[in-house]
């Protein structure tokens, strides 16, 4: 499945006092749609999504986020995500490695773009 890097995608990841802001397009990005995964509601063409993209770190540039984001239904306490968080010019600098882990909070929810619903 294609996914495209048009109109905005935002990302914002706080935790413990620190923040990674994705203030530019998504750079890399692709979408899957795993049978096993039900995703709905509301009905979606993916229910993965892997990406990268560039951003700021506790108000700092030039940091890259790489990230994986699962929606599997609802409640939510099924979704998952991986993120990693590092200096671009530095990538041994790591601020946040979280591998796959399924969320203890909140709801990730995939969706049409609005321009782009069918």
């Amino acid at each position: 499945m294609a996914c495209d890097l048009l109109l905005s995608n935002n990302l914002e990841v706080n935790w413990n006092g620190h923040q990674f802001h994705m203030e530019d397009h998504i750079t890399t990005v692709q979408c899957s749609d795993d049978p096993n995964i039900t995703q709905a509601p509301p009905a979606a063409p993916l229910d993965t999504l892997v990406g990268i993209g560039i951003g700021r770190y506790d108000n700092v540039d030039g940091y890259t986020i790489r990230f994986t984001l699962i929606d599997a239904g609802e409640p939510g306490s099924s979704d998952s995500a991986a993120l990693l968080i590092y200096e671009t010019a530095n990538p041994a600098n790591v601020v946040l490695n979280l591998p796959l882990t399924h969320l203890d909070g909140g709801n990730l929810q995939a969706h049409y773009d609005q321009p782009h619903k069918k």
